[in-house]
């Protein structure tokens, strides 16, 4: 039995890779919360793992607690994943190969390995992150931007009148635009994310000729899709996927400690 586990800016999501396939995705908040919180459901379920492969973008405390815990707990050394320059035919498209996060490569792989076409992968976590693949395989790069919250908080944190009128607002969701502050800040993040999501789709579809598939993966997937002219597939737990890909491969060298 092997463990996979996305560690995002925000949650930490994992699941069982098992010979009858991948277990439903589970998730937890792990920023601001002390470790005792999210390592008791990740450590001490009662399962064991054989393997544990890891996307961390957490930074190096993270990766210090998740080998902790899994030496304790199940006497194996987790596998770091790292972008690398090819996989299957999906070639990388960044200068440096390694400098790619690893959760935006594992969602490609994860992609690639379903749709073996051109497609666009939107992850809207707490940053949105978009990349595209040609139909020969070929990573055409991607960008970052803030998220839905993110943008929310600079707004509240960065104004004074917008915050001041925020704090006075009565949430309302009547009509298409929004009628108090606080609406409009939401409203405005998620209609600026979709846009530019349907924005880059048609983009890479004029300069390639060929209309992409689009993968949409991440909390406030769905909160974007509902605006998005562009149709695309939810798939909630696409870095994962991306993990039990590799989970089938010889296993990833530990780093150096």
């Amino acid at each position: 039995m092997i463990l996979v586990i996305d560690v995002g800016n925000t949650r930490l999501k994992w699941a069982w890779l098992t010979s009858t396939g991948l277990s439903d995705q589970q998730a937890v908040i792990h920023r601001d919360a002390k470790p005792g919180i999210w390592t008791a459901a990740l450590f001490q379920s009662g399962r064991r793992a054989s393997r544990v492969l890891v996307s961390n973008v957490a930074g190096p405390a993270m990766a210090r607690l998740l080998t902790k815990y899994s030496k304790k707990a199940f006497r194996v050394v987790p596998e770091f994943v790292t972008a690398t320059a090819e996989h299957n035919g999906l070639v990388n498209g960044y200068l440096d190969a390694r400098l790619l996060g690893a959760d935006r490569w594992l969602s490609l792989i994860a992609a690639w390995t379903r749709a073996r076409s051109a497609l666009c992968v939107v992850d809207a976590g707490t940053a949105v992150k978009i990349d595209s693949v040609d139909a020969g395989g070929h990573h055409l790069g991607g960008l970052i931007v803030p998220g839905i919250h993110m943008m929310r908080e600079v707004l509240m944190s960065r104004t004074s009148d917008i915050a001041r009128a925020a704090d006075l607002s009565t949430p309302s969701l009547a009509g298409v635009l929004a009628n108090n502050t606080i609406g409009a800040v939401s409203r405005g993040a998620v209609f600026a994310l979709a846009g530019m999501a349907d924005r880059v789709a048609e983009t890479i579809e004029q300069a390639t000729g060929v209309r992409p598939k689009l993968f949409v993966t991440g909390g406030d997937a769905g909160m974007i899709t509902g605006l998005m002219r562009t149709k695309g597939e939810v798939v909630p737990d696409l870095v994962l996927q991306g993990l039990a890909v590799l989970a089938t491969e010889p296993r990833i060298p530990a780093p150096a400690s």
